[in-house]
């Protein structure tokens, strides 16, 4: 059986720890920063279908998005955004016109629309930059960030004080 003073440490080293999953967070964020779009897939034909579908996720997680398909592509190509607006991008593309997309293909076989769509070009012009895609992708950097110092921070009063909220010095050491 451990004595009080081993206990708290293990609990306390647990909650450290937990921080290492968000500062892996943060560091999948940054990989997802300056993307070199000569590294990325690229597919270019022409688009058969566009508008606003339901994305089945990961563990059945379902989100609003804009996709797009492509002829011959066997993969929908999404953009996702928080704030659901998507309507410039309901303007930008026609049906029937060629494009130029590059992408990250979809490894997991249970989603219906894959959002890792970085770029799309129509004729040289961008429609969808890989900043808005950056851009999204920095969220996972700060998010990760912020959990993980709290995290550490939170492990250090626990261990310090006993308590994650309240100042109970217990004798611990």
């Amino acid at each position: 059986m451990m004595n009080k003073k081993t206990k708290h440490l293990l609990n306390s080293i647990l909650l450290a720890s937990t921080s290492i999953l968000y500062f892996f967070l943060a560091y999948i964020g940054y990989g997802k920063q300056n993307i070199d779009l000569t590294q990325k897939t690229t597919y270019e034909n022409i688009v058969t279908n566009k508008g606003i579908g339901i994305r089945y996720g990961s563990k059945g997680r379902q989100s609003k998005v804009f996709y797009i398909t492509l002829k011959d592509l066997d993969e929908k190509l999404g953009v996702y955004r928080m704030s659901k607006n998507y309507d410039d991008l309901l303007n930008k593309f026609e049906i029937g016109e060629k494009v130029k997309v590059y992408y990250r293909p979809s490894t997991n076989k249970n989603e219906n629309i894959n959002i890792d769509l970085i770029q799309v070009e129509k004729d040289g012009e961008i429609l969808i930059s890989k900043t808005e895609y950056e851009k999204k992708e920095s969220a996972l950097i700060y998010i990760g960030l912020i959990a993980g110092f709290g995290t550490l921070f939170l492990a250090y009063r626990y261990y310090k004080y006993g308590s994650i909220v309240g100042k109970k010095q217990k004798n611990y050491r």
